[in-house]
């Protein structure tokens, strides 16, 4: 499925789509795309996510990546972060999208829970972006 980018903290020039599946860019440049992705496993088995990027709905060659997820252990689900980051070069009107597929179909991209029972700890996000300018590019 497409990764949805639901809340935006922090934004300037770069912004979302209507469905929160795209992320667009208002100047032309080199951008670095940093991404945590909180992966839940539902199923008694180890389960394998693939994640990479799609650029103006094109998949980017090489950008795919692969994560076995813990299977869950009594009622919690299996758990586990992702994270890396890509560069890509922009202008105006371009979009980036976060891709990702699981082997089994039971691992979601998902928040996991805030507890107030110990082990006391906030929300995990489901995900988490970060989109930074790099450079400028010269032609």
């Amino acid at each position: 499925g497409t990764v949805l980018f639901n809340n935006t903290d922090l934004s300037n020039s770069v912004y979302t789509s209507a469905d929160f599946t795209k992320i667009y860019f208002d100047y032309p440049g080199i951008y670095n795309f940093q991404f945590s992705a909180q992966l839940l496993n539902f199923t008694t088995s180890e389960d394998n996510v693939t994640i990479w990027i799609r650029k103006n709905g094109s998949d980017v060659a090489a950008s795919a990546g692969v994560v076995e997820v813990a299977p869950k252990h009594g009622t919690a689900p299996g758990a586990t972060i992702s994270s890396w980051n890509y560069f890509l070069d922009m202008v105006a009107g371009d979009y980036f999208q976060l891709v990702w597929t699981s082997d089994t179909g039971n691992t979601a991209v998902a928040s996991y829970p805030a507890s107030t029972v110990a082990p006391v700890h906030p929300l995990s996000p489901g995900v988490i972006l970060t989109v930074q300018f790099v450079s400028a590019v010269f032609t």
